[in-house]
């Protein structure tokens, strides 16, 4: 194999991949065509460690390359992601808190993006990108064809990382509005604000119309920024199925810009608000567009700040909606007077199969054992 050829001492890792690959290997079939297997690296890896690791990717594509924390240099990184791309070697690669790659580890996992016919979904979470290697990245995805999952979690994309990945270099054209193969983009934890990040993100909803799904939690987006958003979601043509907005800093003043766009939005499936400031105010704010949206199956409003006025605005929601299948109401205030409109709504509603609540409120003293009962009769889980 690849570690005898280039005399190098052979890792646990590799080693145990190199195994999978003889036991194929034994059978004479060297082709293989399905993505049956999933390997990980969790070890450091040096350009000769790499290069023996070609042997194995030419003759079987992985379902999974799990390169989490590996200890990879610049070297290694560019001569591995150069032998996936020739081979085309994996469906997910998940490169996350791999720190050392370097700009030409970079060069090299753009045109892997840009180039393999067969990758999918790449992560690389925990990973600052500069704005030089972002530059790399947004070609790559400019001319990819093929990726349906872009993972960017905490990486340090505020300000012009992200830009450059909404903006080609020569031009106003995104590189992710190019792209109209990508279906989810998750960008948790990268510090996106109001002032620059939001333009970014509404440019690129008005203009790409395949992201299905766009993951925007803890960060600080406020409710300048949101209004950005909404006005890129007002533009979207065949629409985003799923919103998060967990943890961004929005209060009820915020939700009055979403109250606009909600009764427009057709497909949008999955909103998540939770973690945010809303109060009652936000949800009587929301209320009414909520019940005009008609699309929203599954709203997250745990730990909202809302309290028994806001569950009897909630339940005025659920009684009005045929599509609601799971509404959390985790971590607020929601006494009895609450609980009891939210119990006389749960009979009027056909749809709901799973309302979140929290068992013991804080502040309530009163026994809910019996309204709990009337939940799970009402709604299959709780």
């Amino acid at each position: 194999m690849g570690c005898a050829r280039l005399r190098v001492l052979k890792n646990e890792a590799v080693k145990e991949v190199d195994e999978t690959v003889r036991l194929q290997d034994s059978g004479g079939d060297r082709e293989v065509t399905k993505p049956e297997e999933v390997v990980e690296i969790g070890e450091k890896l040096d350009y000769e460690g790499c290069e023996a690791l070609e042997e194995i990717f030419k003759r079987i594509q992985f379902k999974l390359i799990n390169l989490e924390w590996v200890k990879l240099d610049e070297n290694g990184a560019s001569a591995l992601f150069d032998i996936m791309e020739y081979y085309d070697s994996a469906v997910h690669l998940n490169i996350s808190f791999t720190k050392h790659i370097g700009s030409r580890g970079w060069v090299a996992a753009a045109q892997l993006i840009r180039k393999s016919s067969s990758l999918k979904d790449f992560a690389a979470c925990g990973i600052s990108l500069t704005e030089h290697n972002a530059r790399s990245v947004a070609q790559g995805l400019k001319f990819n064809s093929h990726l349906r999952v872009l993972r960017l979690d905490n990486a340090s994309l505020s300000g012009r990382p992200l830009m450059l990945l909404a903006e080609s270099v020569a031009s106003t054209v995104s590189a992710l509005s190019v792209n109209q193969m990508l279906q989810e983009l998750y960008l948790a934890d990268n510090k996106l604000n109001s002032i620059q990040d939001s333009m970014y993100l509404r440019e690129l909803l008005q203009s790409n119309c395949t992201i299905r799904l766009l993951d925007l939690k803890n960060n600080s987006i406020f409710n300048t920024g949101l209004e950005d958003i909404c006005e890129g979601l007002r533009r979207q043509k065949q629409g985003l199925k799923t919103l998060i907005l967990w943890n961004n800093r929005l209060t009820h003043k915020g939700m009055s810009h979403l109250a606009a766009v909600l009764p427009k939005l057709t497909c949008l499936e999955t909103l998540n608000l939770g973690h945010n400031p809303l109060s009652n105010e936000g949800i009587l704010r929301l209320k009414e567009a909520l019940i005009a949206n008609r699309s929203v199956i599954r709203l997250g409003l745990a730990s909202t700040a809302i309290t028994c006025e806001g569950a009897v605005a909630t339940a005025e929601f659920i009684v009005e909606s045929a599509r609601i299948l799971r509404l959390d109401l985790r971590r607020n205030r929601i006494r009895t007077g609450g609980l009891m409109a939210l119990s006389l709504a749960l009979r009027l509603n056909h749809s709901l199969v799973r309302l979140d609540l929290d068992k013991e409120p804080l502040g309530e003293t009163v026994s809910r054992q019996g309204l709990v009962s009337e939940f799970e009769v009402n709604c299959h889980f709780c």
